[in-house]
């Protein structure tokens, strides 16, 4: 494979990881707002966040390590 096809690859799944960052934001938000019984508060906001932080980070680091080049 090319290296500018591996590098617009890598920077869509970056980009598709910060959005997937942002949907478990929201679902993790509105999950707390519903006030369910059976779910505890804290094992939600602590695996939400982890993972929003991990896809977050990850996504960031691809976009900013294979930005795309303009011409």
């Amino acid at each position: 494979m090319k290296k500018e096809s591996k590098e617009a690859i890598l920077f869509e799944i970056g980009k598709f990881l910060i959005d997937i960052a942002k949907l478990v934001f929201g679902g993790v938000i509105l999950a707390g707002i519903m006030k369910y019984e059976n779910i505890n508060q804290w094992l939600l906001f602590g695996l939400g966040g982890s993972v929003v932080l991990a896809c977050f980070s990850a996504g960031a680091i691809l976009t900013a390590l294979f930005k795309k080049k303009e011409v």
